[in-house]
C-alpha cells in the first residue's frame, strides 16, 4: 500500500477535480474565468510555504527522528479499524449538520437568531464528532495501561523542541503574500466584539479539525500509504467534507446556491489545496498550533469587512 499509495490517491484527487470540471459548466467558467486569479493568489503562496517548510525541517530540524516518534506512538493501534471509526464520525458530523440546519430553518424565523444559532450548532457538532468522541475512541480517553493513548497527543500538542516552531516562518510568509495580494481589495474587518467572538469560535473549530484530520487521520494514513499518500487522501476527505456540509454550515466559504458537483470541484480546488499545505506543515513539524495559527490568519484575510461569513 505504501508503494502505490501516492499514485492511486493522486488518481482519486484528479478524478474529484477533473470530473466536476467536465460535468459543471458553471465551475469551468469560474475556474477559467472570474476565479482564476483568486486561485493563483492562494496557490502560489501555499506552494512557496511548502518549499520553505521543507528546507527548514530538513536543514535545521530532526524530521526523521520525529517521524520515528510518531510511528512509535501509533504502535499497537489498529489503524484500519480506527480509520473506519473516523469515517463513521464524519458521517455523524455531516448528518448532525443537516439535522440541526433543518431545525434552525423551521424555527429560525420565529426566534430571529438563526445566524448566531447556526455558528453555535456548527461549533457544537465539531466539538462532539471531530474532537470529543474521536479522543474517546481513538486515544482511549488518553489513559491506558500501556500509555499508548497519551503518546500522540503529547507529540502534537506538547511541542517542546524549538525547531518545531520553525513552521511559523512559512506560515508568516504565506499569510504575508496573500495579505499583500488580497487586502488592498477587501481590507481587514474592524476590531469589534463580534470579530473577537468569531475568532474564538473559529479557533476552537480549527483545533477540532486539525486534531481530527491531521493528528488522527493523516498520521494513520501516512503510516499505511506513505507521507504524500496520507497528505493527498486526507486533503481530499477534508475538501469533500466541506463540499457536503456547505449548505448547512455557518463556516463554509464555498459559493452558495450551486449543485453538489460544482461544490465538490470548487472544494477540491480551494479547501483541498489549502489542506495540502496544512498537511505538509503537519508532516514537517507535527505541531498542531502552527496549523491552527495558519488557519486563523487565513480566516481573517478572507473575512469580509461586514463580518458576514456565508450564513
Amino acid at each position: 500500500m505504501r508503494r502505490w499509495g501516492l499514485a492511486w490517491t493522486l488518481g482519486v484527487a484528479a478524478v474529484l477535480v477533473i470530473g466536476p470540471l467536465i460535468l459543471s459548466p458553471v465551475l469551468r467558467s469560474e475556474v477559467f474565468g472570474d476565479s482564476a486569479v483568486l486561485l493563483l493568489i492562494s496557490w502560489i503562496p501555499m506552494l512557496v510555504a511548502c518549499v520553505v517548510a521543507w528546507g527548514l525541517s530538513r536543514g535545521l530540524g530532526r524530521r526523521d527522528e520525529l517521524d520515528r516518534r510518531v510511528v512509535g506512538a501509533m504502535d499497537g493501534h489498529p489503524l484500519n479499524r480506527e480509520l473506519l471509526w473516523q469515517g463513521l464520525m464524519l458521517i455523524g458530523f455531516i448528518l448532525s449538520m443537516m439535522l440541526i440546519s433543518g431545525v434552525l430553518r423551521v424555527y429560525g424565523e420565529e426566534t430571529g437568531t438563526t445566524p448566531d444559532l447556526a455558528m453555535s450548532a456548527s461549533l457544537v457538532s465539531r466539538l462532539l464528532f471531530l474532537f470529543a468522541i474521536p479522543l474517546l475512541i481513538l486515544d482511549r480517553s488518553g489513559i491506558t495501561v500501556e500509555g499508548k493513548g497519551t503518546a500522540m497527543p503529547a507529540i502534537a500538542l506538547g511541542v517542546s523542541e524549538p525547531w518545531r516552531w520553525l513552521g511559523l516562518a512559512p506560515v508568516a510568509l504565506a499569510v504575508g503574500m496573500m495579505g499583500y495580494l488580497i487586502l488592498p481589495h477587501i481590507g481587514l474587518p474592524p476590531p469589534s466584539l463580534t470579530l473577537y467572538a468569531m475568532l474564538f469560535a473559529f479557533a476552537l473549530i480549527a483545533v477540532c479539525e486539525e486534531i481530527f484530520f491531521r493528528c488522527m487521520m493523516q498520521t494513520r494514513l501516512e503510516i499505511l500509504l506513505g507521507r504524500w499518500g496520507g497528505i493527498v487522501i486526507t486533503s481530499a476527505v477534508f475538501a469533500l467534507t466541506y463540499a457536503l456540509i456547505q449548505p448547512y454550515d455557518a463556516v463554509a466559504q464555498l459559493p452558495p446556491e450551486h449543485d453538489l458537483t460544482h461544490d465538490i470541484g470548487m472544494a477540491m480546488l480551494t479547501y483541498g489545496a489549502a489542506s495540502v499545505l496544512y498537511g505538509y506543515l503537519w508532516a514537517c513539524f507535527r505541531n498542531t498550533w502552527i496549523n491552527v495559527l495558519m488557519r486563523l490568519a487565513v480566516f481573517v484575510l478572507i473575512l469580509p469587512p461586514d463580518l458576514q461569513i456565508g450564513i
